[in-house]
C-alpha cells in the first residue's frame, strides 16, 4: 500500500511539473525569454523521465535488475574504497543520472543561477540516500558473511565463553532443519514437500488474499508425513499438508492486513491437484518451486530468549551471542530456516513465554543459486509461532507472525 502511494505521489507531482513548464513555455516573453524556455523544456524532459522510471518501477513489483545486479558486486567488495567504487563506477551511470547532469550543465548556461544550486542541491541528496540505502545493505550483507572477523576482534574471558557454552548446552532443544533436495529437477508429484511453486490443494481451496485484495505467495507446502520421523518432541500433524503464504510485496512486519496465512488441510495426495497461480499475482512474486527435505538439528536460545527464561543468569550479549554462533556453526547442515526448537533472534525476543509457545517455522533470506532470491527486508527472517494448545487443536489461523532484519 505504502509503495503504491508513494508512486502516484510521485508521478502526480511530475504531472504538475510538466503541465507548470508547458504553461510557462507559452507565457514567457521578453528578451531573456529563449532562456527561460530552454529551462521549461528540461524541466518537462526530467519530469517525463521521471514518471517513466517510477511506473517501472512500480510494475516490476520489485527490485529492478540494476538493483540487483548492484547488490552482487557490493557482496564482493570489503572496504569502504571498494563499495565507493561499485557505487560511482563510470560504467554503471544509468541515463536518470546523465540526464541530471545534462540538466544541471543547461541551467548552468542559460538559466537562473539559482536553478542550478536547487537542482544540484536535489540531485545530491537523492543520490545520498541511495548511496545509504546501498551502505546499509552492504554492511548487513557482511554482518551475515564475515563471522570469523567477528570472532577475531572479540576478546573474551575464555572462561566465561567455557561456562557459558556448558548453561546453553542444558537449554538444547532438536529443531528440524529444512533444507534444499539435492534432486536436479524440481518436483513433480502431487502433495510433496517443497519451496515455492503452485500449492497442491483440495478443490474447495481459495488462494488467499490480504486485505487490499492481493494474493500472497506460497512460500511453502509441507508434506507432515515427511515430518514424523524428526518430529521428537511429536508436536506437529502427522498427516495433511501444511501451506505458508506471505504478500511479499509490502512485506508487512507483523502479519496485518492479513499478509500472512498458514493453512492446515487434511486431505490425502490422490484429492489434490496443482492450482494455477492468480494472474494479479506478478510473475517476480511466483516463487519457482524446488524440492525440500528435513533433517534433525540442534538449536540454541538466543540472548534475548535466553535471558527472557532466565533473568537472574548474568551474561553479557556478547559472549552469549559468541556461544550461540559457535554453536550453531558446528551443525553438519545448510538450512533455509527450521521447526520447532529456538528462533535465531535478531532484534529482540518475539514471544516471552516459549515454553508455551512453539516456533512453527522460521524462514531467513534466500541468497542461492538453486533458488530464487528471497529477501526479507535487509537480510532478515520471518517468524511464525503458535501456542502449545492451538497446536495441538491445529488452530493454524491463530498464529503469531514478525519480520525481523538488520
Amino acid at each position: 500500500m505504502k509503495k503504491k502511494i508513494i508512486a502516484f505521489g510521485g508521478i502526480s507531482l511530475c504531472c504538475i511539473l510538466m503541465v507548470a513548464a508547458i504553461f510557462m513555455l507559452f507565457i514567457t516573453e521578453g528578451q531573456d525569454a529563449w532562456r527561460m524556455n530552454v529551462i521549461y523544456v528540461g524541466l518537462f524532459m526530467f519530469s517525463l523521465h521521471s514518471c517513466y522510471r517510477i511506473n517501472k518501477y512500480r510494475k516490476a513489483g520489485g527490485k529492478t535488475s540494476s538493483v540487483i545486479e548492484t547488490e552482487l558486486k557490493l557482496h564482493q567488495v570489503n572496504s569502504i574504497s571498494g563499495f565507493l567504487r561499485v557505487f560511482f563506477a563510470p560504467e554503471d551511470m544509468r541515463f536518470r543520472t546523465s540526464l541530471g547532469l545534462f540538466l544541471l550543465v543547461v541551467f548552468g548556461c542559460v538559466g537562473r543561477y539559482y536553478w542550478f544550486w536547487v537542482f544540484l542541491l536535489l540531485l545530491v541528496a537523492a543520490k545520498a540516500l541511495l548511496a545509504f540505502q546501498y551502505y546499509r545493505y552492504w554492511k548487513a550483507w557482511h554482518g551475515l558473511n564475515n563471522n570469523d572477523e567477528i570472532e577475531e576482534e572479540k576478546d573474551f574471558d575464555e572462561e566465561a565463553v567455557r561456562e557459558f557454552t556448558d548453561v546453553l548446552k542444558s537449554h538444547e532443544h532438536k529443531a528440524i532443519g529444512i533444507c534444499f533436495d539435492d534432486a536436479e529437477n524440481a518436483p513433480k508429484a502431487i502433495g510433496c514437500s517443497k519451496f515455492g511453486g503452485q500449492p497442491d490443494v483440495p478443490d474447495d481451496f481459495q488462494w488467499p488474499k490480504d486485505d487490499e485484495n492481493r494474493p500472497l505467495s506460497l512460500l511453502l507446502q509441507i508434506d507432515c508425513r515427511d515430518l514424523a520421523s524428526v518430529d521428537t518432541e511429536r508436536l506437529l500433524p502427522t498427516s495433511g499438508h501444511l501451506y505458508f503464504f506471505y504478500e511479499l510485496d509490502e512485506q508487512n512486519w507483523d502479519g496485518t492486513e492479513n499478509s500472512v496465512r498458514v493453512i492446515y488441510e487434511e486431505t490425502e495426495n490422490k484429492e489434490l491437484h496443482r492450482a494455477d497461480f492468480p494472474t494479479d499475482l506478478a510473475d517476480g512474486y511466483r516463487l519457482n518451486e524446488k524440492p525440500l527435505s528435513f533433517v534433525v538439528q540442534n538449536s540454541y536460545p538466543s540472548w534475548d530468549d535466553f535471558i527472557c527464561k532466565c533473568p537472574k543468569y548474568d551474561v553479557s550479549y556478547d559472549v552469549a551471542d559468541t556461544v550461540k554462533e559457535k554453536l550453531d556453526s558446528e551443525q553438519p547442515y545448510d538450512t533455509i530456516g527450521s521447526m520447532l526448537g529456538w528462533a535465531d533472534l535478531i532484534q529482540g525476543n518475539i514471544v516471552e513465554d516459549t515454553d508455551d509457545n512453539v516456533l512453527l517455522l522460521q524462514l531467513k533470506t534466500i541468497e542461492s543459486d538453486d533458488a530464487d532470491e528471497l529477501m526479507f527486508g535487509d537480510c532478515g527472517t520471518i517468524y511464525f509461532y503458535i501456542s502449545r494448545q492451538d497446536l495441538k487443536n491445529k488452530r493454524f489461523d491463530r498464529i503469531k507472525f514478525e519480520l525481523q532484519c538488520y
